[in-house]
């Protein structure tokens, strides 16, 4: 694995439309960067999933093996494994004045995880670049390694463009039709039944397809999966609920949220970094109940 690494600015970096500013390959753990990364990121996952959360928005996605992901600059984010395999990514920040409108040109901003048509050689150009830059160490103000270093990242950000959908024939039309119409009624009845025990198996029965499959097409269409979707509108509420009245209890919030208590409690720490009680009191000061 090669761990995380930081490349000297160019001299003249006006020069360069896109310039790397750090690379690695490694096993990602917890990391939280409220103020975000100075630079755009583009993260591949090759074993393990993780999770990453938009600090701004709240949006939450999950990231499985085979799928790159970008994220732009200045732009509050956390990112954490999900399952007991390692959670292996590759990564590579840059900057530059054609950064923004080459990750929009090619499909991967806005943020949405998709799969590239040659993961390996992605993975690989990484790994390349990373070597580039700690075997020329000594000679890093070379201009010729900077335009080496500038031309690899060109070359990765290009087979990392979005692939493009096939041309939509009637039946392929008819099905998208009836998939987003699927999609669309699942996405109503959370929102109307969030405060109710909600299995996602009733979900997948209701619209039509199997568990698996119907996880897999809404991750593909809004980014996270139906239980991720499903618990973002009930911590919302919780939120809510605590912000609008100082003597609500835990065991309320939870059973108007259909959710267990102690899992509620533990799923609003793991969300918020603190119990509904502390947030209680954050929010209230002393007036707030004890819970």
């Amino acid at each position: 694995m090669l761990p995380f690494s930081l490349i000297e600015n160019p001299r003249a970096p006006e020069v360069f439309p896109v310039f790397p500013y750090s690379v690695g390959r490694h096993i990602q753990y917890h990391h939280v960067r409220p103020g975000g990364f100075p630079v755009h990121q583009v993260f591949m996952i090759r074993s393990g999933s993780g999770l990453f959360r938009d600090m701004e928005n709240g949006t939450e996605t999950e990231l499985l093996p085979g799928m790159a992901f970008a994220f732009p600059g200045d732009r509050g984010h956390e990112y954490y494994p999900l399952s007991h395999e390692p959670w292996h990514i590759a990564f590579i920040g840059f900057y530059g004045a054609a950064a923004d409108g080459f990750l929009q040109g090619g499909g991967t901003l806005p943020s949405v995880p998709f799969r590239p048509l040659d993961f390996e050689l992605c993975w690989e150009s990484i790994g390349s670049i990373w070597h580039t830059v700690h075997q020329q160490a000594s000679a890093r103000q070379d201009d010729h390694i900077m335009l080496e270093l500038s031309v690899a990242l060109y070359r990765l950000l290009l087979l990392l463009r979005r692939p493009e959908a096939p041309p939509a024939g009637p039946g392929r039309l008819e099905f998208q039709a009836v998939r987003n119409e699927a999609l669309q009624k699942a996405v109503r009845l959370i929102n109307e039944h969030f405060t109710e025990p909600l299995l996602i198996s009733n979900l997948a029965g209701a619209v039509g397809y199997s568990v698996q499959h119907f996880q897999r097409l809404f991750l593909q269409e809004y980014g996270v999966t139906p239980h991720k979707y499903l618990q973002n509108l009930r911590l919302q509420r919780a939120l809510q609920m605590i912000t609008e009245n100082d003597q609500v209890s835990v065991q309320d919030i939870a059973l108007q949220l259909g959710m267990e208590t102690n899992y509620f409690i533990r799923v609003f720490r793991s969300t918020y970094g603190c119990t509904p009680g502390v947030m209680l009191k954050r929010l209230h000061g002393s007036q707030a109940k004890q819970l």
